[in-house]
């Protein structure tokens, strides 16, 4: 005979040990819970099936991302965020994923900021739900982010003036942690960040 166990409670901790008379001892046991706000910023937290870190506490407010990468992908769009399949992906399939996870109520419409690497377009932004790290919210955040170990995009192009030659360009993280730049047609990975309601209990 077969026994499977099955746990859907997030807070209980399921202990299965084998005895050597054949006897199997199931202990239930509650963890303590808490809220996306009392999480120290740098430690992880477990949203659904991923993990994401901690980067910032506002007044109701919580701000993370993706411990890992989510999926692999090209950015397209010419190199524009606000036109990318990355944007497209992450406000669409992701935020499907993250609404059951979550409740579509706690996950807190965010600007991003579009300025791009030489400085262009600094008065350029988008209202997201999920969004990618901009290289300057990367620097803010970099003591909680340690280096990967594969390169994964950014919402920042190197430049916004089609003139030069480089608008097609988006910056993203090296597998040490290093920013640099790629064309947008190059396959890179996605992290998550998005701005969460601080009363969620997590584990």
């Amino acid at each position: 005979m077969q026994i499977k166990i099955k746990n859907e409670f997030p807070n209980v901790k399921v202990d299965v040990k084998e005895h050597d008379n054949g006897d199997i001892t199931v202990t239930l046991s509650e963890q303590p819970r808490r809220t996306l706000g009392e999480v120290k910023c740098g430690e992880i937290v477990k949203l659904g099936d991923r993990e994401f870190y901690v980067l910032e506490h506002s007044a109701t407010t919580t701000a993370v991302l993706a411990k890992d990468s989510i999926k692999t992908m090209d950015y397209a769009g010419g190199g524009d965020y606000a036109k990318s399949d990355v944007r497209r992906y992450l406000n669409d399939t992701f935020y499907k994923e993250l609404s059951k996870a979550v409740g579509a109520s706690n996950i807190v419409e965010h600007t991003v900021k579009l300025v791009a690497d030489d400085g262009t377009g600094k008065k350029l932004s988008v209202r997201d739900h999920v969004s990618l790290l901009t290289t300057d919210l990367y620097r803010r955040y970099r003591e909680y982010l340690p280096a990967m170990g594969s390169p994964w995009w950014t919402a920042t192009r190197v430049t916004h003036d089609e003139s030069t030659g480089y608008a097609r360009g988006v910056c993203y993280v090296r597998s040490d942690g290093v920013l640099g730049w790629c064309g947008c047609d190059c396959g890179r990975d996605v992290r998550p960040f998005c701005v969460l309601d601080s009363s969620i209990f997590v584990s």
